[in-house]
């Protein structure tokens, strides 16, 4: 009988510790409705994520080979080559200091460098995201263009420059012949497909232009536009979307606010607390930073819509830009409609202005040939123009984006071919109207 109770006893204990463990996970098991809704609201998608690789990219190449030069923007070649870059195994990088102007162009346009080039100068900091690069004191530094410098030496090594030409600084590292070899294969197997096409050195006081003296034929394109909700906008950037107001072509929860311009589908976030009184005076490290930040931003909220590169920073403002591109070609805009353009603050985002719509699909059959002036053409027309010619820094392809004709109801935009050109950091759009 004793034995009996102890028995009794002893399952007793154990089903009650068994309970008291199947509450536990039951509860434990209960999903936390508060973070999940935290979370939701902070990781709003409006569209795609992307990489520090597909965003930073180079919009050409040029080849220095047999005394002659060449230069491509077509996407292909220029990808093949900045993403072959990605496996390579670079030296620790060096300061090789400040260079005159004509010792910078002597370095970098040499017989035997392949040149990748940048729409504008990307800190280190955030380009070792793309490549493994190491070196002392980088963190305050950038560049515009990568010069690989396939030239035969005795060592075994051969030199890449990471140079910067706005401040005609230059960067040194090395690679070994397995990773050079690569560079030489895809230049001496490019085809008339990669579209290298030879030009000439035109000097002014400052730097070395290289422009073509033919005529260019590009295709225009036509796209229906897909137009995004605007509430993803709101749950994306406002803290609680549920206590947001919308007035007219505004939204606000009191403290922000997002401004529509319903003509060119553009819309302004503003955070005016947020207000940066003198960003001009920031270091060139917090200056690499809040481009990292800006980057980061747009990744937030999955903001990457069609192909925006990297395009430049404003010293004044502190405005990291990104620009749309078609076929590695830069389209430009007078009304904010191909640019996403962020504005860090003091803890936060100040100013973040995008487009509200995607290029969803091409109409083929309303594409047409367009015939541009040689580059050489129009460098001589800005000439003309009376422009600083000191900084005039580079005369490249683009497209300039309007709306087309569709009865106002605002869903086809046009893109043209134009020759776009870089002026003191910022690019602009040639007025082809005269034909020179």
């Amino acid at each position: 009988m004793r034995k009996f109770s102890y028995v009794r006893g002893l399952l007793l204990t154990i089903l009650v510790i068994l309970s008291v463990v199947l509450s536990y996970l039951i509860w434990k098991a209960q999903p936390n409705y508060e973070s999940i809704d935290v979370k939701e609201v902070k990781n709003t998608a409006i569209d795609k994520q992307k990489t520090a690789s597909q965003v930073f990219k180079p919009l050409l190449a040029q080849v220095n080979q047999g005394g002659l030069h060449y230069q491509t923007n077509t996407m292909e070649f220029v990808n093949q080559l900045a993403t072959q870059g990605r496996s390579f195994t670079f030296s620790e990088i060096v300061s090789s200091g400040k260079k005159s102007s004509q010792e910078y162009d002597r370095l970098i346009h040499q017989n035997g460098t392949v040149e990748l080039v940048y729409p504008n100068n990307i800190p280190f900091a955030v380009f070792s995201q793309i490549y493994e690069l190491t070196g002392k004191e980088l963190e305050s530094a950038s560049f515009n263009r990568i010069v690989f410098d396939t030239n035969t030496t005795e060592a075994g090594l051969y030199t890449v420059y990471f140079t910067n030409d706005r401040l005609d600084t230059v960067y040194q590292s090395s690679l070994p012949q397995k990773d050079i070899a690569i560079v030489r294969n895809l230049v001496d197997n490019a085809n008339e497909a990669d579209g290298l096409t030879k030009v000439d050195e035109v000097s002014t006081s400052n730097h070395t232009l290289f422009l073509s003296k033919k005529a260019t034929t590009l295709k225009s394109k036509k796209y229906i536009i897909d137009t995004m909700d605007i509430s993803s906008f709101t749950k994306a950037l406002f803290p609680d979307a549920s206590s947001v107001k919308n007035e007219d072509n505004s939204y606000t929860d009191g403290s922000s606010k997002i401004v529509l311009d319903t003509d060119n589908k553009v819309l302004e976030y503003i955070n005016p607390a947020q207000e940066n009184t003198n960003p001009a005076v920031q270091s060139e490290m917090k200056r690499a930073s809040m481009i990292q930040d800006s980057f980061n931003f747009i990744n937030e909220h999955s903001g990457w819509t069609d192909e925006y590169y990297f395009t430049g920073y404003n010293l004044a403002t502190g405005s990291t830009k990104f620009s749309m591109f078609v076929d590695n070609l830069q389209v430009l805009s007078d009304n904010g409609m191909s640019e996403m353009i962020v504005t860090e603050g003091q803890e936060a985002v100040y100013k973040y202005s995008r487009p509200f719509f995607k290029l969803d699909y091409t109409i083929p059959r309303e594409s047409e040939n367009v015939t541009l002036p040689s580059s050489n053409a129009v460098f001589e027309k800005l000439q003309r123009e009376g422009i600083d010619m000191d900084g005039l820094q580079m005369i490249t392809l683009g497209y300039k984006m309007n709306w087309s004709e569709d009865k106002g109801l605002k869903r086809i935009v046009e893109l043209k071919p134009t020759w776009i050109y870089k002026y003191h950091g910022k690019w602009i759009a040639v007025d082809m109207k005269e034909r020179d």
